[in-house]
């Protein structure tokens, strides 16, 4: 029976894949399982070991903890990108970066009225 651990891992995987537009077969090779191993993985029906997810995350070009968090493996691309993006910027840019990051949030998360 699934967990909400390995459900939750699961889902973040497959989103994750999908969005670096990977392949089960492709995923699965690289990392050194057969492609139901992967399947049942996404799909939380079975566990696997850390060393393992630790593979998956490395080819997903991914850290670890997008794998593990609550947050969506979109979400976890989206701002692994990011951070991709800044890295090579002074710590004052990333800074000025993110409080413009920020701004622009709050403001479109503000509902707009029709015209």
């Amino acid at each position: 029976m699934p967990t909400d651990l390995a459900v939750r891992i699961g889902k973040n995987i497959s989103a994750l894949r999908k969005s670096r537009k990977v392949t089960q077969a492709a995923l699965a090779e690289a990392v050194g399982i057969d492609t139901v191993s992967l399947s049942r993985i996404e799909t939380g029906k079975s566990n696997t070991s850390l060393l393992t997810l630790d593979a998956i995350a490395h080819e997903l070009k991914a850290p670890l903890t997008a794998l593990l968090n609550g947050i969506s493996g979109k979400s976890a691309a989206l701002a692994e990108d990011i951070a991709s993006t800044i890295e090579p910027l002074s710590e004052a840019d990333r800074l000025f970066l993110l409080e413009q990051l920020k701004a622009w949030a709050a403001k479109l998360s503000v509902p707009r009225r029709k015209k």
